[in-house]
């Protein structure tokens, strides 16, 4: 038995649909991206205390201000998703 055809779907549900898909993956990964960063800035900061690393103020602060705008980015893209679509967080 073969499965009833179904219509196809126009262009603006096709284009809508990938980019449900692709908000729905990238939204997680760049959070988590973002928590990644937060901590390689936490390293930073305990290595520039021992005095193991040379990393300026500067450099610290503007991984910090990248990570903050990653993680904000990501959220706001969660935000926009269907419940539907999100993935569901423990």
């Amino acid at each position: 038995m073969s499965r009833p055809r179904t219509k196809p779907k126009d262009r603006t549900e096709r284009a809508s649909a990938g980019r449900l898909v692709s908000a729905s993956v990238v939204a997680p990964l760049l959070t988590k991206v973002a928590k990644h960063m937060a901590l390689l800035a936490c390293f930073m900061i305990v290595g520039s205390a021992t005095g193991r690393a040379t990393i300026n103020e500067l450099g610290i602060f503007s991984l910090i201000a990248a990570a903050a705008l990653v993680y904000s980015v990501g959220r706001s893209l969660e935000r926009r998703l269907p419940t539907a679509a999100r993935f569901s967080r423990p």
